[in-house]
């Protein structure tokens, strides 16, 4: 006997459903974290025994768009309402460029620091100005990054609505944007992994 078509449309929300936290935390300890011996230097100064390479987990397709759609969900639970989504290269750019593809959003990404020729712009892509944008960053230890994404974009004149990680090694990053009235958020933590958090040097 035949079967009947499914409605059109049917299959494909199926398909898109957004992934689960149990997912995601799945990607991250298979792909992304490794317990060492001797303990890392982070980018923060700070050390750890515990590593997170996030870069390294979406590095398949599958697994990028798998955290993109976890990104648009995320956001789209908090009632985020953007334009863009960018922050530091190369935290950001894979999985804000998932995003903007995937959600039909704009996205920008930040020079480490400014060009030497040409324009000497530093943030590439859509213009910021007047925007409400997201910024995004892969892994926070301590927040410096995405802080400093925070105050080019600032400059630039763009309305910064969310900060949001897909995974946050500590407890500052969120102080600090508490302390500048900024909303921010992570997907995943280390309490999810059960590691201690990073915390950041003494100066």
């Amino acid at each position: 006997m035949p079967t009947t078509p499914a409605p059109s449309g049917e299959n494909e929300q199926r398909e898109h459903q957004p992934p689960t936290g149990g997912e995601l935390l799945a990607l991250v300890r298979t792909r992304a974290y490794t317990r060492a011996d001797q303990p890392f230097l982070l980018a923060s100064g700070a050390t750890s025994y515990d590593y997170v390479d996030m870069r390294r987990a979406v590095s398949r397709g599958v697994d990028l768009e798998l955290a993109a759609r976890a990104v648009i969900d995320h956001l789209a639970r908090r009632a985020v309402e953007y334009e863009a989504i960018g922050g530091m290269t190369m935290g950001a750019d894979p999985v804000a460029h998932a995003v903007a593809l995937l959600a039909s959003k704009a996205w920008f990404s930040i020079r480490k620091g400014e060009k030497s020729h040409g324009n000497r712009r530093r943030i590439e892509g859509i213009p910021v100005e007047g925007r409400r944008v997201v910024l995004f960053e892969d892994t926070a230890s301590t927040g410096g990054s995405i802080m400093e994404a925070y105050d080019v974009v600032a400059e630039a004149g763009a309305i910064v609505v969310h900060a949001c990680v897909l995974f946050d090694r500590g407890d500052t990053a969120q102080e600090v944007f508490a302390a500048r009235a900024v909303p921010y958020s992570s997907l995943l933590d280390y309490r999810d992994l059960g590691i201690e958090p990073v915390v950041p040097p003494r100066t």
